[in-house]
């Protein structure tokens, strides 16, 4: 079995985007187990440093061998097909575990973007970050099955 992180800001509120991810996870949870790791927002700061204080929090949860892939608007954009090649090394890997991280309303800082090994875009469209976590949920599910060779990729 495969393991991966996703660490965001924020909790997720709204029952649209925790129904869609619960449906994802279940799908995924016979081949991957993910750590999800909420971080708390910093919502009494502004700026590029409520981006600091909350990249400063995702860190914290990012072990010293993990890969760490920081979603972000400028990142790589692959197809689903180049997405799964991608991930299959990364789940893989033996010594650390591959560590999606998504940033709060901000988004990240130039600090953990520089500490990221890759920069990953879900779209060239901006997206609220509640959102953009059911999309990589999906893209998971996706690329898992593509990995194995089954149908849900046409």
């Amino acid at each position: 079995m495969y393991r991966l992180k996703i660490i965001s800001v924020g909790k997720l509120k709204k029952n649209y985007y925790l129904e869609a991810i619960a449906h994802y996870a279940k799908m995924l949870k016979p081949v991957v187990r993910i750590d999800v790791q909420n971080v708390k927002d910093c919502p009494q700061a502004e700026g590029a440093e409520r981006k600091r204080l909350e990249s400063l929090r995702i860190l914290e949860k990012v072990g010293p061998k993990d890969t760490l892939v920081a979603l972000h608007e400028t990142g790589k954009l692959f197809t689903s097909l180049d997405f799964a090649s991608f991930l299959r090394p990364l789940l893989e890997n033996p010594v650390g575990e591959c560590c999606f991280v998504i940033g709060g309303a901000l988004g990240l800082s130039p600090e953990l973007l520089a500490r990221s090994q890759i920069q990953l875009s879900l779209s060239p469209l901006t997206m609220p970050h509640e959102l953009a976590q059911v999309v990589l949920y999906e893209q998971l599910f996706r690329a898992t099955t593509i990995m194995a060779g089954r149908t849900y990729h046409y």
